[in-house]
């Protein structure tokens, strides 16, 4: 080969020679370039993977201290209401259930500091100190209305509620603290996120084919923890069984809604929506006709309310709902609320009738205290429920929940057993002839500190708790106790008394009045009960089999204020009553109102009709009495006889002014 060949081949070689070492050296880049990828790809993941598990696990942690935060706040709700009932009516079975509530709080509380990787363990034995101060406030205030000296005036020096209020703050902050870490580490997250979505591209470059299925595996991995972490947080701010915002995100809202308002935003209002005679429908049927109830709710909630407010549900068959409204408008919801809840829901072939109790209360210009507001709705919601009104709207003077409205409830307690309650008797008397037939015993309360209370002042008090029962038994017992006084000195009057809603739904009420029957050995027939239309239809079903056993026993049973309610035809033809009073609104106007004078008419013509004697209250003037014996009245009460009298004036009355019925 000659040199020229030599250079001939030789010049194709070199540039030959020099590609494949450029295709070496690429493809050592590339090899190196593609590791640098994997490794640069690996850190990502790496570091994406522990942000996410990172943010993920404080998400779990988050959702466990909400879980026995709750379960903390649910136990103290429970032991506050137990202590009323305590208070009112103390019992072995109440006790048991409140210190299971107590054990249930103190649990829930160590569990909190027990929760891992948080600073709460240094907090538990301050957190169980308040709790134990809180126990000892309601132990002295259970002494108090055991009237007991020493523990009373240890009493007055402590006060329940700031306790209570202490770990339930200490509690929500917790919950809420621990809630702002979740938030910042899913923030964090959400960084490192977006970082991998926008560097990955540039990283993987040529290599993005080759990377695609690590890609996908991320992307996966991602959405995958972002969904969990999700849930946990929708988990930890919703409930269960309606999906509806729990009592956390509901405040938490409720403050942003309130801030706002400060700054000139949207008005803010709130309703609390309680459920009557929900457990009723867990006890007798059981928790899955309640839970297809609650979600029936839920539903119509939102159909009335729309997208415009918050329906949450807080506990139980408690429910609530944030407006941007003001006060006319949300009272206006509220009504349809109310009415929407009427209709009966159908449970595999059973239609359960739902009615709520519902508190209206709106915020005030610079309120931003979100406790506040959910104590004045819960105060409304309370009157609405003890006046049987349906809605409420939040005023100050219905503010009795303090501990003042507690010592009250122990004072009354007090009362009962020792005697400071006395009975006034109003006469009634025939139509017409005016002959004395019986008195209407009226309950006075002759406080040391307040003078004589008349029933509006601690009866609604009474018949929001367990102590209507002693109470009423107390009234049943003193009246059948004059009443034996009158038929032995020849005086054969009938005594009324009345009985409430409350009184009505309780089984034992029939027993009672037949223990006292037999104890004074007085005829049933000399006693009378009265209730008021509103009362019987609070539960119908109840209280007709309650009436049922008293009527059984011969005692006369009696329909207040009749004309004023909504008892139906229907209802009233089935219930084993005797008389019909007639509201004293009518009677007060039928001599200028003709309208209220048909009314009267009507009424009277109905209980002759159905074999009812009538009588009509309120009678303060000749001309009335008159009108009403000429329409057939059977009887009349009011002030142009006399005023409620104690038993001694009461006698001296009747004997001076009107005949008697003897036994002869």
């Amino acid at each position: 080969m000659t040199p020229a060949q030599v250079r001939h081949r030789r010049g194709p070689l070199l540039p030959r020679l020099r590609r494949a070492a450029h295709a070496h050296l690429t493809a050592r880049l590339a090899t190196v370039g593609l590791v640098l990828v994997l490794l640069v790809l690996t850190a990502f993941t790496v570091t994406g993977t522990v942000a996410n598990a990172r943010a993920a696990d404080e998400a779990q942690r988050s959702a466990l201290v909400s879980s026995w935060s709750e379960q903390a706040e649910e136990s103290l709700l429970a032991q506050e209401d137990l202590a009323d009932e305590l208070v009112a009516e103390p019992d072995g079975e109440t006790r048991a259930e409140y210190e299971a509530a107590g054990e249930a709080t103190r649990t829930a509380l160590r569990e909190l500091g027990a929760v891992p990787e948080t600073d709460h363990a240094r907090f538990v034995a301050g957190w169980l100190a308040l709790h134990d101060r809180y126990e000892r406030s309601v132990e002295a205030l259970l002494a108090t209305a055991a009237a007991d000296p020493a523990a009373a005036e240890a009493f007055e020096e402590a006060s329940v509620d700031p306790h209570y209020d202490a770990i339930e703050a200490v509690v929500q902050a917790e919950a809420d603290r621990h809630w702002a870490a979740a938030r910042t580490s899913l923030a964090d997250m959400g960084r490192t996120q977006h970082v991998l979505l926008v560097a990955t591209p540039a990283v993987f470059g040529v290599g993005l084919l080759m990377l695609g299925t690590f890609l996908a595996a991320l992307t996966r991995s991602r959405r995958e923890t972002a969904a969990k972490a999700e849930e946990n947080r929708h988990q930890a701010l919703h409930d269960a069984l309606t999906g509806l915002p729990n009592r956390t995100l509901l405040q938490q809202r409720t403050g942003e809604a309130l801030r706002a308002a400060a700054d000139g935003g949207a008005p803010v209002a709130l309703l609390l929506v309680d459920l009557d005679r929900f457990k009723e429908i867990n006890d007798t049927l059981g928790h899955h006709y309640g839970d297809v109830v609650l979600v029936a709710v839920a539903e119509r909630l939102h159909q009335v309310v729309g997208r415009e407010g918050t329906v949450a549900r807080l506990s139980g068959d408690e429910f609530a709902v944030l407006l941007p409204a003001r006060a006319e408008a949300a009272l206006r919801i509220a009504e349809e609320v109310h009415a929407a809840l009427v209709a009966p829901v159908e449970v595999d072939g059973a239609f359960l009738g739902v009615e709520a109790s519902i508190g209206v209360v709106d915020g005030d210009p610079g309120l931003d205290d979100v406790g506040t507001l959910f104590r004045h709705a819960d105060i409304a919601m309370y009157a609405a429920k003890g006046r049987g009104l349906g809605v409420c709207r939040y005023a100050p003077d219905l503010d009795g929940h303090s501990a003042e409205r507690l010592r009250l409830l122990g004072e009354l307690r007090r009362a009962v057993d020792e005697g400071e309650l006395v009975l006034h008797y109003q006469p009634k008397v025939s139509l017409p002839g005016e002959r004395v037939e019986g008195a209407e015993a009226l309950v006075r309360w002759q406080h040391p500190r307040h003078g004589l209370l008349f029933p509006d002042a601690f009866i609604p008090l009474a018949e929001r708790t367990a102590l209507i029962r002693p109470l009423t038994r107390w009234v049943v017992d003193a009246a059948l106790r004059q009443c034996r006084s009158w038929l032995d000195s020849g005086r054969v009057l009938r005594v009324a008394v009345n009985v409430s809603a409350r009184n009505l739904s309780d089984d034992r009420l029939a027993d009672d009045v037949a223990e006292l029957l037999q104890r004074w050995g007085v005829p049933a027939s000399c006693l009378e009960l009265e209730m008021t239309e509103s009362a019987i239809l609070a539960d119908p079903a109840r209280a007709r089999a309650v009436l049922e056993r008293l009527a059984a026993l011969g005692v006369v049973l009696s329909v207040d204020d009749f004309g004023a309610g909504y008892t139906s035809l229907g209802h009233l033809k089935n219930l084993p009553v005797h008389v019909l009073k007639v509201d004293r609104s009518f009677v007060a106007a039928m001599g200028t109102d003709r309208s209220d004078a048909l009314i009267v008419r009507s009424i009277v013509e109905l209980g002759h009709n159905l074999g009812l004697r009538t009588v009509a209250e309120g009678v303060e003037d000749r001309d009335t009495a008159e009108r009403l014996a000429a329409l057939g009245c059977d009887e009349g009460q009011g002030y142009l006889w006399s005023r409620p009298l104690p038993a001694a004036q009461f006698e001296r009355w009747v004997d001076a002014a009107r005949p008697v019925p003897t036994g002869s």
